[in-house]
């Protein structure tokens, strides 16, 4: 029996709707997807990532110039050496307290041997350390806003210097605290110093890089962080 030209009409209309709604549904499965996968590379990214090439070279530069322009008796590197040691392919590096740390086991005279980019200039901040990096077992960690009024304490408004890091409350005697000075480039050697709790707040007492803080710091004190005085 032949089908009626009405039918014939229907059941095309039928199929032609059928089709749209499959192409409709491809459509938004495509939609669906690719604003999946622009949302995962416009996301938030780890921080426990190596920072970009262009990010460290970018910090070492900074510091560079930082340190030829206010501490030109530091500076300890041949200029275009070092310009031509931080445009080749960079080390890896590992993340410390300091920041990213780089690391040429074989740099020449005049190229530097490590260098530690802030956090601050790599636009990231680690959720975990390579390895344990804490330069103190004992006493107890304080605020960030203690760490950073440290930091202007000892140099100024120069941020680009060193890091001061591992800041530790002790446990014996809570008005006292010990920290770590970490310089960004090799310019002089790591430091610790002790500051003390006053009616305007936490001062430096004594810093250096040996026997800081005897005849100031309490011995009980000292030995809680493996420290010691002479006699």
């Amino acid at each position: 029996m032949k089908e009626s030209a009405g039918e014939n009409i229907a059941k095309a209309r039928k199929s032609l709707g059928l089709n749209l709604i499959r192409s409709f549904r491809s459509r938004l499965l495509v939609l669906i997807m690719g604003s999946l996968i622009l949302l995962a590379a416009c996301g938030p990214t780890n921080p426990d990532l190596r920072p970009e090439d262009s990010k460290l070279r970018d910090g070492i530069t900074l510091l560079i110039k930082d340190i030829e322009s206010n501490y030109p008796k530091l500076q300890n590197w041949d200029s275009k050496a070092v310009d031509a040691q931080i445009n080749k392919k960079l080390p890896i590096g590992i993340s410390t307290p300091a920041g990213w740390k780089l690391t040429w086991p074989n740099a020449t005279a005049g190229e530097l041997p490590y260098v530690y980019v802030p956090w601050s200039l790599t636009a990231t901040y680690p959720n975990h350390f390579a390895g344990d990096n804490a330069t103190y077992k004992a006493g107890s960690p304080v605020p960030s806003s203690i760490t950073r009024d440290l930091s202007s304490q000892q140099f100024g408004n120069d941020e680009y210097f060193a890091a001061i890091v591992d800041v530790r409350y002790s446990n014996i005697d809570k008005h006292w605290m010990i920290f770590t000075s970490v310089p960004y480039l090799p310019i002089t050697d790591n430091a610790y110093g002790w500051a003390s709790a006053t009616k305007n707040g936490w001062k430096i007492q004594d810093f250096g890089t040996a026997l800081v803080g005897c005849g100031k710091v309490p011995a009980a004190v000292q030995g809680e962080f493996g420290l010691t005085c002479p006699k």
